[in-house]
């Protein structure tokens, strides 16, 4: 199985001279006009010699950048931020940055999806859901989703506001009197688009019963708190199911924020999921996509995808994590809900490969069922024992990096010990839709 690597889907974003080991985020937030001043720190490893440093960073204006603490030259046109050291970096050695910047973020619009991603605003603060492509609406990055890192967030809000960010809270204080300052760190690593802050008034709700050493804890609008805790009561129970299946949680937190604004589809923002307010009914409407962005946690979060084309990676997995919870949860089992979807699937009808759906397909409902039925379809072909343990391996094998089709399609077959070239091309390479192998799960 060859590795070679396709032109990325959107190569005017991102980098492959540097990699980012680490971002430091420091964000004072006004809630009146929005505005931010902030900083941000890189830890940079140059992948081969470079005389720029060229990151994303959108609507906001840079006014300084230092390099190893020394005042350097940088240049800022059309979403991107160019930085000039003064000499050319050399290979494999860190080099640390500081930014400062201030504006009002607003959102980053992706053309090709018709759509925007990033920072926005909601009723009481801030929402940030940056997939695919809106990291740099609010930091400046190097926006692949194969390049990951550690984080910090400091985030200085007025006192009677929360702030929610990726992994743990290690601190807050106050600062001048009437603002705080929360601060989280998240090891990760993590891709950019996954990094997310929620500013708003919160009630911070802890749960039990999951793994051991993971905390739970979710943060919900108060006159919400009921129903909400309702709706994502059985986080535990799933996080208990998935890791028997998946293998063990890859992070030492989880848990979802709901924000105070109508979102549509929730995302997978790494250890703190964000949903809006029109997914609380009190009556579990959408646990399916609870536990969707659950098992996001494992398939496109630990383990990553190295370009978008492999969307399918994860959103294929998270999408079957829905049916496997329905069946451990006590509704319909993975293989009726197969059925049904492939039925509807069939009368959408289908005119593209999911293997390489093109940016106009990222987001198409039948990328999802599709990727979903073509992990029970291999189920049935190789089964049970043979895909859990595959599930396994892939988690395990690749956790905390990133990894692609032809990855996976080379580990299924040595773990399966089955020639599954065919079968991969059926389902991922052709438009038509396959039929599923007779045997039942």
């Amino acid at each position: 199985m060859e590795f070679g690597r396709a032109a990325r889907y959107f190569p005017r974003h991102g980098s492959d001279d540097y990699r980012v080991l680490r971002y430091r985020l420091r964000l004072d937030w006004k809630p009146g006009s929005g505005r931010i001043l902030a900083s941000a720190g890189l830890t940079v490893l140059p992948e081969r010699a470079v005389e720029v440093i060229s990151l994303d960073l959108s609507h906001l204006e840079v006014t300084r950048v230092a390099a190893g603490g020394e005042p350097v030259e940088f240049h800022q046109r059309k979403k991107k931020l160019s930085i000039r050291p003064g000499r050319p970096l050399p290979l494999g050695r860190p080099v640390e940055f500081e930014i400062g910047y201030h504006g009002v973020p607003r959102p980053v619009g992706v053309p090709e999806l018709d759509d925007e991603a990033g920072w926005f605003r909601t009723r009481d603060g801030v929402r940030v859901m940056s997939e695919p492509l809106g990291a740099p609406s609010w930091f400046p990055c190097n926006d692949r989703p194969d390049d990951k890192a550690a984080y910090r967030f400091e985030i200085t809000v007025p006192q009677d506001h929360q702030v929610c960010a990726n992994g743990r809270l290690t601190q807050r204080r106050t600062v001048g009197g009437q603002r705080v300052e929360w601060v989280y760190e998240h090891p990760g690593p993590m891709a950019p688009y996954l990094a997310t802050v929620a500013i708003g008034r919160f009630v911070f709700v802890e749960q039990t019963g999951g793994p051991p050493g993971v905390l739970l804890r979710n943060a919900f609008p108060e006159r919400l708190l009921d129903r909400a805790e309702f709706d994502f009561g059985r986080q535990p129970r799933m996080l208990r199911v998935f890791s028997e299946l998946f293998g063990p949680y890859p992070f030492d937190v989880y848990g979802s924020v709901v924000v105070d604004a109508v979102v549509g589809d929730p995302l997978e923002t790494q250890t703190f999921s964000v949903f809006g307010t029109d997914r609380v009914t009190g009556r579990r409407s959408y646990e399916d996509e609870v536990a969707h962005e659950l098992a996001h946690q494992w398939f496109g979060n630990s383990v990553g995808i190295r370009d978008w084309r492999d969307i399918w990676l994860k959103e294929g997995f998270a999408n079957y994590a829905e049916w496997l919870w329905s069946q451990a949860s006590g509704g319909p089992s993975a293989h009726t809900m197969a059925v049904s979807h492939l039925n509807s699937l069939r009368a959408k009808g289908q005119d593209f490969a999911i293997g390489d759906p093109g940016t106009a397909r990222l987001y198409d409902d039948r990328l999802y069922t599709r990727g979903a039925l073509t992990l029970h379809a291999l189920r049935l072909t190789v089964g049970d024992e043979r895909f859990f343990a595959l599930l396994q391996a892939w988690a395990g094998r690749y956790r905390g990096a990133s990894a692609d089709t032809a990855r996976f399609i080379a580990l299924a077959q040595r773990v399966s010990d089955a020639a599954l070239d065919g079968f991969f091309h059926d389902w991922l390479y052709t438009a038509a839709i396959p039929q599923l192998p007779l045997d039942g799960a």
